[in-house]
């Protein structure tokens, strides 16, 4: 487009120019079309009034003209004979008196008609055809050999429809053609107008006016949804124009989800807050919990100066936990860098997490867990982190070295993937830890000592690692915690700490197939809030404490795989709400105790609590008595 144009912008992109340019043609054409008819409608109706009231005139003229012709004989006309071009008719013309004067009458007559009696005529006419009608069937109405053509014509249309048909079912069902979408309402005029506000507006954010523009793009297709789909209708000056535009950039990126029934969905003619999986505050309570930070936050934006308007609703928190979200991890997510929690568990995400991701400074919470992501070298960045799950991913190789920076860290979920390396080198230091879950990778070295210093511990997963050693004796100093699972890890051994039984509050204990020695300790019989026990697979010895038998709230008891000897103690008895007792692969010996049968037995109507009790081939079941309570696996 030459710059001479009147519509030539030269601090627009082309395409830009180009746009204006068509639309000022359109425009024309438009104005062109309704002149054009607006005349047409002007002559159709000038024509009908002057058609409609000039046709007595016109018979009048007609009847001199006749009657002129009549009188005159000039040699080039016949009185014998008139032109069918004068006379209206191609008969000899009678001269006789008679006839003159019934033309004459006739002539008359016509004049002094006017145009219902015109009217009354043809309906006379009319009614007269529909007499001679009457009573004749169509053969006799119709051309014989007009028929038979119309007939064959109806015979080949049948046959050609039929033959397909027959062919597609014999082959395979019908398959009724897809009805196409409706078209998309056409813009109004004030839309139209607000586009390039808009346009304008989201340029900076969306990475140039080129970007924006491709109709290739994520960014356009979230563009023409704000200005003409959208049911807000926002405007330019809108408060949270930027932050709608970019979740909607977010779904054309990684959708179409899963919806979830009853919820209100992205793209719903409601604030976006109202969305499904979205959560929002006044931002005057995001500054208050940020002590401060926000000025920072708000005023300096994304770390390479990109920021967004900030509205009055800010988004702290995106949840969206198995909708499907595909593709790689869009980094729009960074352009919300006021946000604190981000749920993308059980999606379809690969890759590695974008550069731009790692921006959300003020991130508190990221599950990841469950996609097929591959990288996060930097996840260090995530300063403010508290909670952090990415388990279940591809993940391979030693944690970074910015994990360290991690320090504020509470919950740690890194199960199932092929994390290596020593991990208490980095994790050690991490004293405001809850729940630790590192199980099923291929961490190698031993458990730290300075596990004691985790003062606020509740759950540790460490189960198939590569780890050695034993149990630190500083884990006594974790008085908090509730679970503790160390199984599938071979290499781990010594005896189970005595200290144990001080670990009052713990539920969970799983330390199976690994290397322990020696007696169970008595003092697990302190353990009031116990409800699973399983130490199978080890290399235990001695008789089974009694104190077991105070575990009221026991429900599996698994000591198979071990040596232990002697009688099934009768205090095993009193475990009112055990479930599974694995006493087999054991030197046990002796008649299992009517106590411990009495929890196989139904009582009061009630079905036994005890679904499985398994023991050696040298513990009597009292099979005669037809109780039944254990059963011999030899």
């Amino acid at each position: 487009m030459s710059s001479g144009d009147s519509f030539y912008d030269p601090s627009k992109p082309d395409w830009w120019n180009e746009a204006r340019r068509n639309e000022r043609r359109k425009a024309d054409a438009d104005r062109h079309s309704r002149i054009r008819e607006d005349n047409e409608r002007r002559k159709m109706a000038a024509g009908n009034v002057a058609n409609y009231s000039s046709r007595g005139i016109t018979a009048t003229a007609t009847g001199v003209r006749v009657g002129a012709l009549a009188e005159r004989d000039d040699g080039r006309y016949s009185r014998k004979q008139l032109s069918g071009m004068e006379a209206g008719v191609g008969a000899y013309y009678d001269d006789s008196k008679e006839a003159m004067d019934e033309r004459k009458k006739k002539l008359e007559k016509f004049n002094n008609m006017d145009v219902m009696d015109m009217q009354d005529d043809r309906l006379k006419t009319k009614a007269n055809l529909d007499e001679e009608l009457e009573g004749k069937s169509i053969w006799d109405l119709v051309d014989r050999g007009t028929l038979m053509v119309g007939c064959c014509l109806i015979l080949v249309v049948i046959v050609a429809v039929t033959i397909p048909v027959t062919l597609i079912s014999e082959d395979q069902p019908y398959i009724a053609p897809k009805i196409p979408d409706p078209p998309s309402p056409s813009p109004t005029v004030s839309r139209q107008q607000d586009y390039w506000p808009i346009f304008d507006n989201l340029q900076r954010i969306a990475g140039g006016a080129d970007v924006l523009g491709d109709p290739n793009t994520a960014q356009n297709r979230a563009l023409n949804w704000i200005v003409y789909e959208d049911g807000m209708e926002l405007g330019a000056e809108k408060d949270h124009l930027h932050q709608r535009f970019v979740l909607m950039v977010i779904y054309y990126i990684s959708g179409p989800w899963t919806p979830v029934q009853g919820r209100l969905e992205w793209g719903s003619p409601v604030h976006e807050c109202e969305w499904e999986g979205i959560t929002c505050k006044p931002v005057e309570d995001l500054e208050q919990e940020l002590n401060g930070r926000i000025e920072e936050l708000l005023e300096v934006g994304r770390e390479d100066g990109i920021k967004i308007d900030v509205p009055r609703r800010i988004i702290n928190k995106l949840e969206l936990r198995q909708r499907l979200v595909s593709g790689e991890v869009p980094e729009e997510f960074s352009l919300l860098y006021y946000l604190q929690h981000l749920d993308l568990e059980n999606n379809k995400l690969i890759g590695a997490i974008p550069t731009p991701l790692y921006k959300l400074f003020n991130l508190q919470t990221l599950f990841l867990e469950q996609n097929g992501l591959t990288n996060i070298d930097s996840l260090g960045e995530y300063r403010h982190l508290e909670y952090l799950s990415l388990s279940k991913n591809a993940f391979q190789g030693p944690l970074p070295e910015s994990f360290r920076n991690l320090k504020k860290l509470k919950t740690l979920y890194l199960h199932t993937n092929r994390f290596n390396g020593e991990v208490f080198d980095i994790l050690k230091d991490f004293t405001l830890l809850e729940k630790i879950d590192i199980a099923f990778n291929e961490f190698t070295g031993t458990l730290p000592a300075e596990m004691g210093d985790m003062k606020n511990l509740t759950s540790f997963f460490g189960g198939h690692n590569m780890f050695n050693g034993e149990i630190p004796a500083e884990l006594a100093k974790c008085r908090n915690l509730k679970q503790f699972q160390i199984d599938g890890s071979p290499d781990i051994g010594g005896e189970i700490p005595d200290f144990i039984g001080q670990l009052t509050k713990l539920e969970f204990i799983k330390i199976d197939t690994c290397a322990f020695k020696g007696r169970l300790p008595r003092s697990i019989g302190n353990l009031a809030e116990l409800t699973f026990l399983d130490v199978n697979s080890n290399e235990l010895s001695g008789a089974i404490p009694t104190t077991l038998g105070k575990l009221t709230k026991l429900k599996t008891l698994a000591l198979a795989n071990n040596d232990f000897e002697g009688n099934v103690p009768s205090e095993l008895g009193n475990l009112v709400n055990l479930e599974k007792l694995y006493l087999q692969n054991t030197d046990l010996t002796g008649i299992m105790p009517e106590e411990v049968c009495g929890l196989r037995r139904e009582s009061n109507g009630t079905l036994p609590v005890l679904e499985v009790a398994n023991v050696g081939c040298d513990v009597e079941c009292d099979r005669e008595r037809g109780t039944g309570c254990c059963t011999n696996q030899c």
